[in-house]
């Protein structure tokens, strides 16, 4: 009885508007708002009652996402390495279907995989997720080089922000991420991620000083925007 009530109420409402002379949506539509609204209120509430919480950034889960998606999304990473490396991944992600492209200094190639056919579709995955800087993460994660900053809202999503600078890195820390990036050396960035970890958005920098005196910069630019 309390549904028929409602729809009465919604047919009620649109009949209103129209007689006022106003544009209204259908039902179906103002459903799909209530929806969405419903949703986003219950991810940020996930992230308020987590405020406390420090998940850091998972890049198994961002792998995870795609390999398991549960809803369509759009992926894309850039990836530049002067002077050998400037790449850029897209790709449409549905639970059946990936569908994009790998465009680099050799060209424009296909990133297809569906969810019938294992190999194609693990080799996309790997195509898409393999060049990810996971060791980069590694080495701030859970450092005092990562800070959680807040929480704000990337690409239509409410997400926990980090902040990611290793020249603040204290304690024996410093001494590890020096040996690895040489003295000179830094990583510094931003992250946005999910109550779990996954990344919505991370914009990442990275400074290596070799010992033969070489300096090997990077730039990591990777998102996950829904439809």
């Amino acid at each position: 009885m309390a549904g028929h009530t409602r729809v009465f109420a919604l047919a009620a409402t649109g009949l209103l508007l129209a007689a006022m002379g106003c544009n209204f949506a259908p039902p179906e539509q103002v459903q799909k708002g209530a929806a969405e609204t419903a949703s986003k209120t219950a991810v940020t509430s996930a992230i308020s009652s987590t405020s406390g919480a420090n998940p850091g950034i998972n890049l198994q889960c961002a792998a995870d996402r795609i390999q398991k998606a549960s809803a369509p999304f759009h992926w894309s990473y850039k990836k530049v390495v002067p002077p050998m490396t400037n790449a850029d991944w897209e790709a449409d992600v549905t639970p059946d279907s990936i569908a994009g492209t790998l465009i680099d200094r050799s060209g424009t190639r296909a990133v297809h995989g569906v969810r019938s056919d294992i190999t194609g579709w693990n080799t996309a995955v790997l195509t898409l997720t393999g060049p990810l800087p996971a060791s980069t993460f590694a080495l701030v994660n859970n450092s005092s080089a990562i800070v959680r900053d807040g929480i704000e809202n990337e690409n239509g999503q409410d997400a926990i922000k980090y902040t990611i600078d290793t020249t603040q890195a204290t304690g024996g820390e410093t001494n590890l991420i020096k040996s690895v990036l040489g003295a000179s050396g830094f990583i510094k960035g931003t992250a946005w991620v999910t109550p779990q970890g996954c990344p919505v958005k991370f914009v990442l920098n990275v400074e290596q000083h070799n010992n033969d005196g070489t300096v090997e910069r990077q730039h990591h630019e990777a998102n996950v925007t829904t439809p």
